[in-house]
């Protein structure tokens, strides 16, 4: 189980990921890569073909992580990556 600071810090992390993606830093055919190593997790974004991909990984697609704002803006879509980050961090 994980602490509440642990749910803030990881989703502050991929959001950001995801904001330097909307703000055309990475491909669009970009992936998030996010793995678990000795307990820490980490976190990569870049072409699915250059991320090493172990058994304990998984691959999210940076255009699906994103949605139109009220503003008619390209944002983070803070459901899916709160959906991602609970389960990254509540299923060990």
């Amino acid at each position: 189980m994980s602490s509440i600071q642990d749910i803030h810090a990881l989703e502050e992390r991929i959001t950001n990921i995801v904001d330097d993606y909307v703000n055309l830093l990475y491909h669009e055919d970009d992936v998030l890569a996010i793995s678990r190593h000795c307990g820490k997790i980490s976190l990569k974004a870049d072409a699915k073909e250059s991320i090493k991909v172990g058994k304990t990984s998984e691959l999210y697609p940076l255009k699906d992580l994103v949605r139109k704002g009220d503003d008619g803006e390209t944002e983070p879509d803070n459901d899916k990556i709160s959906d991602i980050t609970n389960s990254w961090l509540f299923l060990d």
